[in-house]
């Protein structure tokens, strides 16, 4: 149990504490933790997520509020669970369902954060291949996505704040092609021109419902402030803002560039564009809007990349220091880095990365990481679970934000879930040795019992 005091809670008796923070100076700031939400969030679905949604008119909207408040109520949860309690989400889970749950949970997201790490660094090489033709091959795509892994390793071997960096570089950036639609639409409007209708498609619950369900994987992200608390300096004051605003913010900004996307594109041209926002536009810039927009795109990846390694890092320290994984990954050097756990991070998603030159790897992969997207999902559905257990919010907002995980669940197929709890329970052997190990560790040093 947790006891209240000073508006805070306390860190059940049995919860260890969390792992000790990095040296001030390489830790997070108030930008920074922004950055890592709004990053994380915006990745390279919204470049996609207007063809997707353009079929289904006036529908989008609505689906868009459903989503984008169930979204924001979870984080609303986690932004509570932040500022009442100390550490992460682990410590969160532990508190109020015990270090079983929190391990299920936590070993589930660092599973999504490495191979989404991978897939994002995929992505950074089909972009820049989109961008340089010559650089377009299977093996170049492979190449660069490797690059990738490994210079984010160094720049992440450097402290969070180093990411943190790049996070924000990347954040600004990525958020240009979405800011130039907004404006195209302002000037015509000014200028006297009319926008584009949206598809004449009936308002119906079935075709809001189905329209939501494309876009639930576009709003993941929004975890990121709360996984690296323990990296962020004033974390109970700067991860809470952080997480609400950044979250408010993705949302609205979301539904304004769609909705600017139809408006500047007939929706039938939408739909069948695997480049809508390039193709809105490219009357404005010509034939270069498509190069823009895969540089963009490509910075866009390197960004989240980069917060998921980050936080794949975070979720295997706090891991390591309850116990669930050998201890050297808990153990941080001068910059406050687990060398033992960003290594192991980036190697796996670098094998990841390396097998998807070949058609049939690709194939399961991509099925891999819907597996492991779905993975995330249990965190949220375990901390909307521990807010309103621990009373940080009340059953207004957690009873819409279960609702909606489960709908979430839902949306992905049952394959895919029942994949992922048996990659959930598949780290519970793993688990088990290593507290064996270190019970055993701990006996080894204790001094021997003096002889009667």
């Amino acid at each position: 149990m947790t006891v209240e005091a000073e508006g805070h809670l306390h860190l059940a008796a049995d919860v260890p504490p969390p792992p000790p923070p990095p040296p001030p100076a390489k830790r997070l700031g108030r930008m920074m933790s922004l950055a890592m939400v709004v990053g994380t969030i915006v990745g390279s679905g919204i470049y996609v997520l207007p063809a997707q949604v353009a079929p289904f008119g006036a529908n989008l909207v609505l689906a868009f509020v459903l989503t984008g408040a169930g979204t924001f109520l979870l984080a609303l949860c986690m932004a509570r669970l932040a500022g009442a309690l100390p550490g992460g989400p682990y410590s969160h889970v532990a508190s109020a369902f015990g270090d079983r749950a929190a391990f299920i949970a936590m070993w589930s997201s660092m599973l999504s954060q490495v191979t989404g790490a991978a897939a994002t660094a995929i992505a950074v090489g089909g972009a820049i291949g989109v961008a340089v033709p010559a650089l377009a091959s299977p093996v170049s795509i492979t190449v660069i996505g490797l690059v990738t892994l490994l210079v984010l390793a160094l720049v992440q071997s450097r402290g969070a704040r180093s990411a943190g960096r790049v996070q924000v570089t990347a954040a600004l950036i990525k958020l240009v092609p979405l800011v130039l639609v907004l404006l195209l639409v302002l000037l015509l409007v000014a200028r006297g021109g009319s926008v584009q209708p949206l598809a004449p498609v009936p308002l119906t619950l079935t075709a809001t419902i189905a329209a939501a369900a494309l876009m639930l994987f576009a709003f993941t992200g929004f975890e990121a402030g709360t996984i690296s608390a323990n990296v962020t300096d004033n974390a109970q004051e700067s991860v809470p803002s952080a997480t609400i605003r950044g979250t408010a913010f993705v949302a609205m900004l979301y539904l304004a560039a769609t909705l600017a996307v139809l408006w500047l594109l007939p929706s039938a041209i939408a739909a069948a564009s695997p480049t809508p926002i390039a193709d809105a536009i490219a009357p404005s810039f010509g034939p270069s809007a498509r190069t823009l927009v895969a540089l963009v795109g490509a910075v866009s990846a390197l960004g989240t990349c980069n917060a998921l390694i980050l936080l794949s890092v975070e979720v295997a320290r706090a891991l390591a220091n309850a116990g669930d994984l050998p201890a050297s990954f808990a153990a941080i050097d001068s910059n406050g880095v687990s060398r033992r756990s960003l290594v192991a991070a980036v190697l796996l998603a670098m094998a990841m990365v390396a097998g998807s030159v070949s058609e049939n790897f690709l194939s399961a992969f991509n099925f891999v990481a819907l597996v492991s997207a779905v993975g995330a999902l249990v965190l949220y559905l375990a901390c909307a679970a521990v807010a309103w257990r621990l009373q940080v919010v009340g059953a207004a907002v957690a009873v819409p934000a279960l609702l909606y995980s489960v709908a979430m669940f839902w949306g992905s197929g049952g394959e895919a879930v029942l994949w992922a709890a048996l990659l959930a329970v598949a780290g519970l052997p793993i688990r088990w040795f290593s507290r064996r190990a270190s019970a055993r560790a701990e006996q080894a040093a204790a001094p021997p019992e003096p002889v009667a």
